[in-house]
Order: C-alpha cells, then sequence, then structure tokens
C-alpha cells in the first residue's frame, strides 16, 4: 500500500511539474552613461502601493506572434522608480494573471538601485513565454521590495495601468503556424470506378482498330 501511494505521489508531482509555467528572462539596467527613459514612455498616474519608492514610467513592448492570432510570446518591459533617499537598493518581482486564476511568477530580479529622481536608473525586462502559458489576457504585476530590509516598498499592475492590463499573450509552443492537410479517400468505389473507365477507352480503341 506505501509502495502504491507513493508512486502516486511520484506521477503527481511530474504531472504538476510539467503544467509549471516556463520562460526565460534577461535583464537590462541603466547607469549614468546610459540613455534616459524615452519621452514616448508613459507615465504613470496610480499605483497599488508605494513608500517612499514609487514608480514613475513605463514603457511595455510585446513582439513573437508567428500565426499571427494576435497573441504574442515575447515582452520587454522597462521602467523607471524613484525615491526620495540619495540611493535605494531594491530588487523587483515580476509576476502574470489571468481572469479569475493566480497569479504566475516568471521572475526575480538581481538588485538595482534607485537614485533618487534620476531618470537614468531604469531597469528593464525581456522574456518570452516557452511553455504552460495558455492564449488569454494577462495583467502584469510588478512589486519593488527593499533589498536590506525585504519589505514591499511600491506594486503597481493592470488594476493601476492600462498598460499593463490585459496583454494579448501565449507561449511559444502555441505560436506556430498551424498546418491544414486536407487528405481524400477515394476507397473501394473509387478504384473500381477507375478501373472501368479504363476498360471502357481499351475496348473503344480496340473497335477503332477494327
Amino acid at each position: 500500500m506505501k509502495l502504491l501511494l507513493s508512486v502516486l505521489l511520484f506521477f503527481s508531482t511530474v504531472s504538476l511539474s510539467a503544467e509549471q509555467p516556463i520562460s526565460t528572462t534577461t535583464e537590462q539596467r541603466g547607469s549614468e552613461q546610459s540613455e534616459a527613459m524615452s519621452d514616448t514612455s508613459e507615465w504613470v498616474s496610480a499605483q497599488s502601493y508605494s513608500t517612499d519608492v514609487w514608480f514613475h514610467r513605463l514603457e511595455l513592448e510585446l513582439s513573437g506572434d508567428i500565426n499571427n492570432n494576435g497573441f504574442y510570446h515575447q515582452l520587454y518591459l522597462k521602467f523607471d522608480a524613484d525615491t526620495n533617499r540619495s540611493s535605494q537598493p531594491v530588487w523587483a518581482e515580476f509576476s502574470l494573471q489571468r481572469p479569475g486564476r493566480a497569479e504566475q511568477l516568471f521572475h526575480i530580479s538581481s538588485i538595482f538601485t534607485l537614485y533618487r529622481q534620476s531618470r537614468n536608473d531604469w531597469f528593464a525586462i525581456d522574456t518570452t513565454l516557452e511553455e504552460n502559458y495558455p492564449t488569454d489576457y494577462y495583467d502584469l504585476i510588478i512589486r519593488l521590495y527593499d533589498a536590506n530590509s525585504g519589505w514591499l516598498v511600491a506594486e503597481i499592475s493592470g488594476y493601476d495601468e492600462l498598460i499593463l492590463a490585459d496583454l494579448p499573450l501565449e507561449d511559444y509552443r502555441r505560436d506556430q503556424q498551424v498546418l491544414t492537410v486536407v487528405e481524400s479517400y477515394g476507397g473501394s468505389l473509387g478504384v473500381f470506378a477507375l478501373f472501368g473507365l479504363s476498360l471502357l477507352l481499351w475496348r473503344q480503341t480496340i473497335t477503332r482498330c477494327k
């Protein structure tokens, strides 16, 4: 009995792990030598939570739509956050959420530093959704944490800014060209009909020769 329970537990664990969302993310960060946030980026007008750290500007771009169904498997997010302090080390947490479903955490960043209202201390991620992201509309949630205390210092999501809401996404495995193959099957009737037509043509040829 114990062996049976162990086997069932093993297969249930494998099944659950196989359904876990998989994505790959690379990071970019600004510096004094880098360019500031683009003037076309969105000004943040509302956010779920903020302390002495807050989100200032956002820039979001979706790409990768192989099957041209309007849903993308890549997203690029760039944001600038500010602080009242001379410097504030933070780390970021990024999640996606479908309607009526739990959040899906897809990336925890390395530590980066905010410098008051600097426009050069931006942070960006470039993410590819690989597997187990069903075709749907997702909200993006971003949380910033104090790197020293671990406390939440700022949060923003699709509930606050439309640029983060209802993102048409799907994973790369779903974003493939669909090939439609049309098969025709004549069956035995088709074979006999072809044979009969050939026989008729042969007889007509013999008659003409006579």
